[in-house]
């Protein structure tokens, strides 16, 4: 078995998942206000999924503003939002 068969687009989305709760586990603990890093993310999370779905034209990502996308970005922050934009870009 080579790397390569390990390397599917679904085994990349997962590794990238993994990666961006990692840190974001690393940076909420890392706080000492728990709350107000929590609320932060979240800003910036819905912050960048508004930007991305009103100028992503510009760089072929516009999500569509659902339940589904603002709860994901609400939740992960930004990397939910990178994590949304692989997985338009991997048609997955």
């Amino acid at each position: 078995m080579h790397l390569t068969d390990l390397l599917t687009p679904h085994s990349l989305l997962l590794l990238t998942a993994a990666l961006s709760l990692l840190w974001m586990l690393r940076e909420y603990l890392r706080r000492r206000t728990k709350a107000a890093a929590f609320f932060l993310g979240t800003l910036s999370g819905i912050a960048a999924l508004l930007i991305c779905h009103f100028f992503g034209a510009a760089f072929g990502f516009v999500p569509p503003l659902t339940v589904w996308t603002a709860a994901v970005s609400a939740v992960a922050g930004i990397p939910g939002v990178v994590l949304l934009a692989v997985i338009d870009l991997l048609k997955l």
